[in-house]
């Protein structure tokens, strides 16, 4: 399979932490993946989901990015209240999110749900784009994608 251009990124997290989706890609799986609002309860909920399975993806050696379409300082209130222990990334001007192809994906001028998995080779596994707010990308697909891929890749 032919592994597509992604569009790259090197930026820094709300914790000042900078994060080069170049140097992270083809080294770990990775999760990277676009949450629309800081306010709407299905974001939230799959935030939270990701919590819940940090562990797993910490087995799995899978790094996660994730990109919220909003300001700084709604995302680290988010952080703080829902006690995420992984980096985000605000994108308050979809910068991110459009060179990724998930803002205004459905003309409602907003990012899409979206996730994107890539194996430890770099290669893109699974794109996963809601365009609806409330069908979000499942966290045990792309758990199962990691972990598919790093099964095949050792066999």
């Amino acid at each position: 399979m032919e592994t597509p251009v992604v569009p790259v990124f090197s930026v820094s997290s709300i914790d000042g932490e900078t994060i080069k989706l170049e140097n992270l890609l083809g080294s770990f799986p990775v999760y990277l993946v676009f949450i629309p609002t800081t306010t709407d309860s299905a974001d939230r909920d799959q935030l939270q989901e990701i919590e819940t399975k940090i562990e797993v993806f910490e087995k799995l050696g899978a790094e996660l990015v994730v990109v919220i379409s909003d300001w700084p300082s709604p995302v680290a209130d988010l952080r703080d209240e829902l006690e995420l222990s992984y980096p985000l990334i605000a994108d308050p001007l979809q910068v991110i999110a459009t060179e990724w192809g998930v803002f205004d994906a459905t003309g409602e001028d907003r990012t899409s749900p979206a996730s994107f998995v890539f194996d430890s080779f770099g290669t893109l596994i699974a794109r996963l784009v809601s365009t609806e707010t409330k069908n979000l990308p499942s966290i045990e697909e792309v758990l199962n994608a990691i972990e598919e891929s790093l099964s095949s890749s050792t066999a």
